[in-house]
C-alpha cells in the first residue's frame, strides 16, 4: 500500500516480517495466524492512524504480549481506558477460565465509520470509535462501564467464539450467548456488585427480550431458519441466550460450571461445534444428565413459573408448589433459585436453594422449621421466566414490603421494592392511594434498610 496515505498495515495473527517495497512509495507488512479459524474472522487494516500501546504478561505462560489501540489521529487521547480494560479482561479470563491469551500480539482499531458495534476478528478487533472512546471532560460513568463492557466481550470471543466456533450460522447462540455471559459477570465483578449488574441486565432483558418473546418475531435461542442472516442477531439470541448459560452455572454451581468449560475447551479447541456439544460437555464433566435442558434451545416465547405456598405448624413443614406453562410439548428444566425468610424475625432460616422444576407440577418440602416463613423466590432471577403467585392473595404488598427490607439477595429487595413503587404509582394516578397502605408499606421498607 502507498506509505504515506496507508501507514499502518494490520493483520491477523502475529507480524513476521514488513518494510518498503523498492523503487516505489510502497510498503508491505506480512502477517501469519497460527491458529484455524472461518472466513469471518479474516480481517486486514491499512489506513492513516494514531495509537496507545502498552504490554500484558500473560499468566501461567509469561508470554510477553503487545497491546495496541488504533484510531484516527484526533481519537488517540481518548483511547487509554480501551487500553486499560483490554488488560483487566485479559487477567479476568485467567483468573476466572484460566484461558491466556494465544498470541504475540493484539490489535484494537477503533474507527468513526464502522458500520456495527463491534468485531472480534482474531487478534485485530475492529470497533466503532463509540465504543472505544472515552475522556473524562465528555463522557459519563455509563460510558465507561459500557466500553469497559464491549471490550472484554471481544475479548473473550479469542476462545468462545475464535479458538472454538460456531458449526453454523444456526448456533450462533453458542458464541454470543455464552460470551455475552461472560462479559455480564466480567462487569460485575469489575463494578464489585453483581446484583447491581444483575438488575442492570434484567431490566435490559424484560425490555427488550421479553417484549420480542411477544410478538411476531418470536424465535428459540437456536432458530430454525432464516430470511436473512442479519436476522439472527437478536435479543434473543444474545440476551436471552446468556440467560441460558447462567442457567448451566446456577445448576451445576460455580466449580461444576468451570469444569463443564474445561472440558468444552479440551474436546473442542480449533473445532467448529454445535449448542449439543456445549450442552453435552456441561453434562459430562459433572456426570449428570441434563438432556432436558436442550428444549431451552427449542422453544419461543417467555414461559411463566406459578407457585403458591402453605406451612404446617404440626410437623414444622414448608410446602412449595411450582408449576410452569411455556409453548415447549414437554417441561422444560427450569432452575429456581428460593431462600426462606421467618415471618417473625425476618432472619433468613434456608439460605439460596435451587430446585430443579422438571415437571408440569412440582412440590418442594422444606421441614426442621419452627415457624411460619415467606419464601423469596427466584433469586438473582435465576431463570428468564414471568413469576405469578398462583392465587391473588390480600397480604401481597405485604410481603413484598417485609421483603424489600429483610431480604438478603440484592435482586429480589430492589425487585420487591419496584412492585411496591408501581403499585403505588397506579394507584396515585387512579387516586386511590390514600385509601390503601401501600405508601405505609413503602416507608416501612425504606426505614428498615436505612
Amino acid at each position: 500500500a502507498d506509505k504515506e496515505a496507508y501507514p499502518v498495515l494490520l493483520g491477523n495473527g502475529n507480524k513476521l516480517e514488513g518494510g518498503d517495497v523498492e523503487g516505489t512509495d510502497r510498503h508491505y507488512a506480512v502477517w501469519e495466524d497460527p491458529f484455524p479459524k472461518p472466513s469471518y474472522l479474516f480481517c486486514i487494516v491499512a489506513g492513516n492512524l494514531g495509537s496507545v500501546s502498552s504490554s500484558y504478561t500473560t499468566v501461567p505462560s509469561g508470554r510477553e504480549v503487545h497491546l495496541e489501540v488504533y484510531s484516527e489521529p484526533e481519537n488517540v487521547s481518548k483511547l487509554g481506558h480501551a487500553l486499560e480494560s483490554l488488560k483487566k479482561s485479559m487477567k479476568w479470563d485467567e483468573d476466572t477460565f484460566g484461558l491466556e491469551y494465544d498470541l504475540d500480539v493484539y490489535n484494537v482499531v477503533a474507527v468513526n465509520d464502522f458500520n456495527m458495534g463491534a468485531m472480534e476478528n482474531k487478534g485485530l478487533n475492529v470497533f466503532n470509535t463509540a465504543y472505544c472512546l472515552a475522556d473524562p471532560k465528555s463522557a459519563t460513568d455509563s460510558d465507561y462501564e459500557r466500553i469497559e463492557s464491549v471490550i472484554g466481550h471481544e475479548y473473550f470471543h479469542n476462545w468462545t467464539g475464535n479458538r472454538v466456533t460456531c458449526r453454523d450460522w444456526f448456533q450462533l447462540t453458542l458464541k454470543e450467548g455464552l460470551t455475552v455471559y461472560r462479559d455480564q459477570e466480567f462487569s460485575g465483578d469489575m463494578m464489585q456488585s453483581h446484583a447491581v449488574k444483575r438488575i442492570e441486565d434484567v431490566s435490559s432483558l424484560r425490555g427488550r427480550q421479553f417484549a420480542e418473546d411477544a410478538g411476531p418475531m418470536s424465535h428459540p435461542v437456536r432458530p430454525d431458519s432464516y430470511i436473512s442472516m442479519d436476522n439472527f442477531y437478536t435479543a434473543t439470541v444474545y440476551s436471552k441466550g446468556a440467560e441460558v448459560v447462567r442457567m448451566y452455572r446456577t445448576l451445576l454451581g460455580k466449580d461444576g460450571f468451570r469444569k463443564g468449560m474445561d472440558l468444552y475447551f479440551e474436546r473442542h479447541d480449533g473445532d467448529a461445534v454445535t449448542c449439543d456439544d456445549f450442552l453435552s460437555a456441561m453434562g459430562d464433566a459433572n456426570g449428570v444428565d441434563i438432556s432436558q435442558f436442550l428444549r431451552w434451545y427449542q422453544t419461543n416465547g417467555t414461559p411463566t413459573v406459578k407457585y403458591s405456598s402453605k406451612y404446617d405448624d404440626e410437623s414444622k413443614t414448608f410446602y412449595l408448589t411450582l408449576s410452569q406453562e411455556s409453548n415447549s410439548d414437554e417441561p422444560l428444566l427450569i432452575p429456581v433459585s428460593v431462600g426462606l425468610l421467618d415471618k417473625e424475625s425476618g432472619e433468613e432460616v434456608v439460605a439460596t436453594k435451587v430446585l430443579e422444576l422438571k415437571e408440569k407440577e412440582q412440590t418442594f418440602e422444606f421441614d426442621g422449621l419452627n415457624g411460619d416463613v415467606l419464601p423469596s423466590m427466584l433469586r438473582g432471577f435465576s431463570a428468564p421466566v414471568k413469576l405469578v403467585r398462583a392465587e391473588a392473595d390480600a397480604s401481597e404488598e405485604e410481603d413484598l414490603a417485609f421483603l424489600a427490607a429483610r431480604d438478603t439477595d440484592g435482586f429480589n429487595r430492589w425487585e420487591a421494592g419496584q412492585k411496591l413503587y408501581t403499585s403505588l404509582i397506579f394507584q396515585t394516578l387512579d387516586g386511590n392511594h390514600e385509601e390503601s397502605k401501600t405508601l405505609d408499606y413503602v416507608e416501612e421498607a425504606f426505614r428498615s434498610r436505612i
